[in-house]
């Protein structure tokens, strides 16, 4: 009777041991495959930004036919990464040229088969089918060698594009804005910065990134009788607000924060017909983020604070700087 017992009891625990066996595996499967998935999602977001600066490259030197093809073989090389690669990365980003078009359910090599289908609305197909079903790589590449859109276009079954999701603020806005492409001394002013950025108008386009639509600089605003001047307005075409970008060519203070925040309020009650509510973005040298959250208060969310970076003019443009500037008094000394 004992050994009964006995056997009874470790039955008992090799079931509990098996299950908890098949709970652990199972727990393991869940993350690893949402590991595996996070890891290609990122994959997915770093073609498309290595695209997207390829191209900005390439727009930069439109005028020479062979510079796009002598890039990308250049820096295959310096990179060690397949040229084929390159090519693919650089039409999946021309054919997804706005990042919050890039759906996190597919895979880099979903986006390999899809970018293969040169039709735009084939290729959407495919591409919200997929989304919709799941389908693995394999799958979505046998319904393709398989026709599934002529066969459903004969049965009027095309499905409508899915609606694209659109991006909040914090993935529009940058937390550091590079603009090599301008030459300032250490010391520069606001409107140095700002006659910079202006006078290359595209290029600071570019480095906002997608939906800027560029509206005006020093736009009037006016507020309890006294006249302001916002630095750069915009209007995001994604997120249907205004952009009220401030510069400041030094660290942000506290008052920084107040005077935008006047700003906002000025375009909620006197400029949005239909829009969402209006977005500050002050560009400075340096912040302090602790400072910047405490200082903004309930308008935290509609203030965003971002560092900025140029190009420093070299030894030998200073001197030349410097013999212009001497020259100049000469002349107007004598």
């Amino acid at each position: 009777m004992a050994q009964l017992l006995k056997q009874k009891e470790k039955k008992k625990e090799l079931d509990r041991y098996d299950q908890l066996l098949g709970d652990i595996k199972s727990i393991l499967q869940r993350g690893l495959s949402k590991a595996y998935k996070a890891v290609d999602n990122l994959k997915v977001q770093t073609y498309w930004q290595i695209g997207e600066r390829v191209v900005r490259e390439e727009l930069e030197h439109k005028g020479r036919a062979d510079y796009g093809k002598k890039i990308i073989d250049n820096l295959s090389k310096d990179l060690n990464i397949d040229r084929r690669l390159f090519y693919r990365i650089v039409k999946f980003y021309r054919l997804y040229p706005i990042v919050v078009t890039v759906s996190p359910q597919l895979s880099w090599s979903h986006y390999e088969i899809l970018i293969g289908i040169e039709e735009n609305h084939i290729r959407q197909f495919y591409e919200n089918v997929s989304i919709r079903n799941s389908w693995s790589v394999r799958e979505l590449k046998k319904r393709i060698d398989d026709k599934e859109y002529g066969n459903a276009r004969k049965k009027g079954e095309i499905t409508i594009r899915l609606p694209r999701q659109l991006p909040s603020p914090d993935d529009v806005f940058k937390q550091s804005y590079n603009w090599d492409f301008i030459t300032l001394d250490e010391q520069h002013t606001e409107k140095e910065l700002e006659d910079a950025l202006i006078n290359d108008i595209q290029k600071t386009l570019l480095e906002f990134g997608c939906g800027f639509a560029f509206i005006g600089r020093q736009q009037k605003v006016l507020i309890n009788n006294n006249w302001h001047k916002v630095d750069l307005l915009f209007y995001h075409i994604l997120l249907k607000c205004y952009i009220v970008v401030e510069l400041k060519s030094r660290a942000l203070i506290p008052g920084d924060i107040e005077q935008v925040t006047r700003y906002l309020t000025y375009f909620r009650e006197n400029k949005m017909h239909g829009d969402t509510d209006p977005i500050a973005l002050v560009i400075c040298k340096s912040h302090d983020k602790i400072d910047v959250y405490y200082s903004a208060g309930k308008n935290r969310d509609d203030i965003f604070m971002a560092e900025y970076k140029t190009k420093l003019p070299t030894e030998d443009e200073i001197s030349r700087k410097l013999e212009a500037l001497k020259k100049e008094i000469r002349e107007n000394h004598y």
